[in-house]
């Protein structure tokens, strides 16, 4: 726990979360299976960054439980909760550019009805944290070239961690992925790409608040950069490779591009709830990361 938190945070606060969390794990078998230790640090955690200390764990509980409730699979409960908490009930949470710092908790979202990129990344990590999903806020301070942060969400599952962007957006495909991201820079501390965590990492390192002055963070986090530069590099060969079977066999060569993408970004199909089963059956890659995207640390 930081120590500014030691000096608010109430006993009660803390009891609420640890119940309410150990209810989640039980209540679905993909729950029970996640490690002990990634619970402790993805799914119990009350927090992600410098956001307002609350208790939303209460009330998106008993919202989203409902939600996952006869899943098969820890990835098929995620996409729910990505697909269907942004309007549940009528909420209609939306994008909004800068409005960070001033919205960032999950209170703060629901009363405007909007976020930018943190404030509903935040709220995304808690919403699958409430069901037992481990989940982590990911971004980067600055991005090479055009300049402007960003925050997304990561989910561990099958032993990896995937990405996903707020709002409704599959698995490890997004607008920012192969680019920008593959200009980012493992070590630099405004270029790199960075994943939260709640205790202290082997390594010291911090998760730098962009809405900061001197992105001045005592969040720590993991330099996870090279994961994502690793796969960009590895999406665009695929590409460019495809690109030259279609152009040298016509519909045979995009034939058996298709057929390699599919097993590149995890092959058959796996099915949902609704329809986000409609639209992972429309997307074969929504699942799995292409190009190895998922990563251990």
């Amino acid at each position: 726990m930081p120590d500014s938190d030691r000096k608010i945070i109430k006993y009660e606060f803390l009891q609420q979360q640890v119940k309410l969390a150990l209810k989640a794990r039980e209540d679905n078998d993909w729950a029970k299976k996640v490690p002990m230790d990634l619970f402790m640090n993805y799914v119990l955690p009350y927090a992600s960054l410098d956001e307002p200390r609350e208790d939303w764990r209460s009330l998106f509980y008993d919202k989203f439980s409902p939600l996952v409730k006869g899943t098969d699979s820890l990835l098929e409960a995620a996409r729910e909760i990505n697909y269907r908490i942004w309007d549940l009930d009528g909420w209609n949470i939306t994008f909004k550019a800068e409005q960070t710092p001033e919205i960032m908790s999950p209170s703060q979202v629901l009363s405007h009805g909007y976020a930018s990129c943190t404030g509903l990344s935040i709220f995304n990590v808690n919403a699958l944290r409430a069901v037992g999903i481990p989940a982590r806020v990911a971004g980067t301070p600055e991005w090479v070239g055009s300049g402007g942060n960003h925050d997304w969400v990561e989910v561990w599952a099958d032993g990896v961690w995937s990405f996903f962007d707020a709002i409704r957006q599959p698995f490890n495909q997004t607008w920012f992925f192969p680019d920008p991201v593959r200009w980012q820079v493992s070590g630099s501390f405004k270029h790199a790409v960075y994943a939260a965590s709640f205790k202290p990492t082997p390594k010291g390192i911090i998760f730098p608040l962009a809405w900061r002055d001197d992105y001045e963070s005592v969040v720590p986090g993991y330099d996870v950069t090279k994961y994502y530069v690793k796969a960009a590099q590895d999406i665009q060969q695929q590409q460019a490779q495809e690109a030259a079977e279609v152009a040298v066999g016509g519909s045979e060569g995009q034939a058996s591009s298709q057929s390699r993408r599919r097993q590149l970004i995890g092959g058959g199909e796996r099915t949902a709830v609704g329809d986000v089963g409609a639209a992972a059956a429309e997307n074969p890659g929504a699942d799995v990361a292409p190009g190895g995207v998922a990563h251990h640390v």
